[in-house]
């Protein structure tokens, strides 16, 4: 059971940190924005941190709610880009209510193995509209042969990617590694077999795809 107490401790302390400009889940933002149409109503974004992705979400959705547990984070969201068609809303996702069939898109990025998995998949069938889409981007456990060796095919990608961007061969200072450290001890993942296995379970046709820098991606449209 996840302690969200601690989750929040730790990403308010995280809302502190320089921001990287490239790290491995905003270098899918462009792939994870084609996805979303042009000219929906609503789009929910569930963890949005500082805002960066419900930002992009905002120029194609007339409306875009971002929720986030860590207030520090929500601070510095409404900061950024609270003055656009965006709500950010401090709470835990798990006790909000939202009208059935209301939402045009669902996405999450680096938050869905914070949450129970088939409670987001089933949530995502309940309040999409038809043609809505749920767009999951995450972390997984490597556990197959060919996951290893994608993750060690990833490393090179990733100095490269730092360098250029980031100006430096990690994308974290000493300090900011530390903080994601302590973090991760309490954070588990699922094997891409059992993330597949509940989507049969509760979306028959999501597609799953397996991405270069240790994320996954899942789309379902309703």
């Amino acid at each position: 059971m996840e302690n969200y107490d601690t989750v929040k401790q730790d990403f308010n302390q995280i809302s502190q940190l320089e921001e990287p400009d490239w790290n491995h889940n905003n270098c899918y933002f462009k792939y994870l924005m084609e996805l979303v149409d042009r000219g929906c109503d609503l789009c929910l974004e569930i963890g949005c941190g500082k805002g960066e992705l419900s930002n992009l979400l905002a120029g194609k959705s007339k409306k875009v709610i971002g929720v986030d547990l860590a207030d520090k984070m929500i601070e510095k969201a409404i900061s950024r880009y609270g003055y656009k068609n965006i709500d950010f809303i401090n709470r835990n996702i798990l006790d909000m209510e939202f009208e059935k069939n209301s939402l045009d898109v669902i996405i999450t990025t680096a938050t869905a193995h914070h949450l129970p998995y088939e409670w987001l998949l089933t949530f995502a069938k309940n309040h999409l509209k038809a043609n809505g889409r749920l767009i999951i981007l995450d972390l997984y456990e490597p556990k197959t042969l060919s996951d290893r060796l994608l993750s060690l095919a990833a490393i090179i990608p990733n100095i490269l990617m730092n360098i250029i961007h980031n100006h430096s061969l990690r994308k974290d200072d000493e300090h900011s590694r530390e903080l994601w450290r302590r973090h991760g001890e309490h954070d588990s993942y699922m094997t891409l077999k059992e993330i597949r296995s509940l989507a049969i379970k509760h979306l028959p046709n999501a597609k799953i795809k397996r991405m270069l820098f240790w994320r996954y991606v899942l789309i379902w449209q309703k």
